[in-house]
């Protein structure tokens, strides 16, 4: 399982240092083996997990997903 970090900007770098790892790895594609295949495709399946770990990090940094109520109505200033 891949851990996802506290900060929003570690998730983001994580991401996308895997994510060059995963198109380098997809380099001759049509040359790939049964065992190529299988860890390119096994490559993607860990970057949906970096992908959910960035998105359960952005919604935590943002103001309704961190855990605060939302604002009254009496609250909002028109």
């Amino acid at each position: 399982m891949i851990e996802k970090k506290e900060l929003l900007s570690e998730n983001l770098k994580d991401f996308m240092d895997y994510s060059l790892e995963v198109m380098k790895s997809m380099d001759g594609a049509a040359d790939h083996n049964p065992n190529e295949i299988e860890m390119v495709n096994d490559k993607i399946d860990n970057l949906k997990e970096y992908l959910d770990n960035l998105k359960a990090s952005y919604n935590e940094h943002t103001q309704y997903g961190n855990g605060s109520a939302q604002a009254e109505i009496s609250d909002i200033v028109l």
